[in-house]
């Protein structure tokens, strides 16, 4: 994948012509560069500044512009069930 947007997962950078992509497209992206990424987990986009960390839904869009300073960051990690009852 190249283009003019681009994201990093780890330290993988991922490049895409699109400047949107859902969560599920982003995990879709990072699959194929990192095969031993799980899509069944969370992807969360790190906060910037004060800014808290967003769980990020597969039919989520996010914007992979740079308004705010450099490529967004994303990982991922297992689904949680805060206030859930085991």
């Amino acid at each position: 994948m190249s283009g003019k947007y681009e994201f990093r997962y780890g330290d993988t950078k991922v490049d895409s012509d699109q400047e949107f992509m859902t969560g599920a497209q982003i995990k879709a992206a990072i699959k194929t560069l990192v095969p031993a990424f799980d899509p069944s987990q969370d992807l969360v986009l790190e906060g910037r500044g004060n800014d808290a960390d967003q769980v990020i839904t597969d039919d989520q869009s996010v914007d992979l512009s740079h308004k705010h300073g450099g490529p967004k960051q994303f990982f991922s990690r297992p689904p949680t069930n805060f206030g859930g009852r085991a």
